[in-house]
């Protein structure tokens, strides 16, 4: 094969690797690592966007989605044109292009193939454009109302041990006996900040109290092939309760979270957004709610 075509193919091959690896790492970090799994079959593949449950808010639930739509707009507002990585791009693709064709018409190392410098500047190329699509990527996702920096503070979560509430506390007719909405939806955004602080620790030993078999081994197997611990800070988090019925002798709940995030010093927030369903016998108010599946919302 003429060395110019294969110097050619080798840049191809790496820009695929590249483009390839943007994807792959883009959930990889925080916990789940944006797959669909769970205890059964229906949690195993993604769900469209639900509705919400047709219950009324509290007072504090009110006041806080106001706060978070002020900050959210004073953040967009504050976001620097430069963020968008305009200037990275450009240089990429002109310091790509003219390597290029540099190969197909022989400037490189005097027309015999790439030499060590145009491989060194093959990878430099390579990692700006990497950078390039990523961010531009992650501002894509991350497009919508953004928060100047909330601070997200972890609250306790021994208050979900025991959520079932009176039988005074009676909520719409969709909703379990005893079921309280309110106080079960602060103990589910205490659990998602608690699991991904776990998991980017790699505490398992937390997780795994608040999983079923089925989650507990996948996410377990996530952490063997990534052992490393990471960073997730959790900008903005909006719980939405979706469903929560009886089965059988189980009380089964549906919430979407849909969250801003930003992962292991990434200068851009993304929105993530995932079903997690969570059940607990309705005889044991004292144990646990389980997680028992994520599954991915369709785009």
């Amino acid at each position: 094969m003429d060395r110019r075509w294969l110097s050619v193919l080798v840049i191809f091959c790496m820009t695929l690797g590249a483009v390839a690896l943007m994807h792959d790492t883009a959930d990889a970090r925080k916990m789940g690592g944006g797959k669909s799994f769970g205890s059964k079959p229906s949690y195993q593949r993604s769900a469209q966007t639900p509705a919400q449950a047709p219950t009324s808010p509290s007072r504090t639930q009110t006041g806080e989605q106001a706060k978070q739509g002020q900050q959210a707009n004073k953040g967009a507002a504050a976001q620097p044109m430069g963020a968008r990585g305009g200037l990275g791009g450009m240089v990429g693709g002109l310091l790509m292009g003219g390597l290029i064709g540099s190969m197909l018409f022989g400037g490189g190392a005097g027309g015999g193939g790439p030499g060590l410098l145009d491989m060194l500047l093959i990878g430099g190329g390579l990692f700006m454009l990497f950078r390039f699509l990523r961010s531009r990527r992650m501002a894509a996702e991350g497009a919508g109302p953004q928060p100047g920096g909330v601070q997200m503070h972890e609250r306790s979560a021994s208050a979900w041990g025991n959520l079932a509430g009176t039988a005074e506390q009676a909520s719409g007719p969709d909703l379990p006996a005893g079921f309280d909405p309110d106080e079960f939806m602060q103990g589910a955004k205490a659990i998602y900040v608690r699991l991904q602080s776990s998991w980017d620790k790699r505490d398992m030993a937390d997780i795994r109290q608040f999983t079923s078999d089925e989650v507990y081994e996948e996410i377990a197997r996530q952490a063997v092939e990534d052992p490393a611990p990471g960073k997730t800070e959790l900008l903005l988090i909006t719980p939405q309760l979706i469903e929560a019925r009886e089965v059988g002798q189980q009380i089964v709940v549906a919430v979407l979270y849909d969250v801003m995030l930003r992962e292991d010093g990434d200068t851009h927030s993304r929105q993530d957004r995932e079903l997690w369903h969570f059940s607990r016998d309705r005889n044991r108010p004292e144990d646990f709610w389980l997680l028992e599946g994520i599954q991915q919302i369709e785009r």
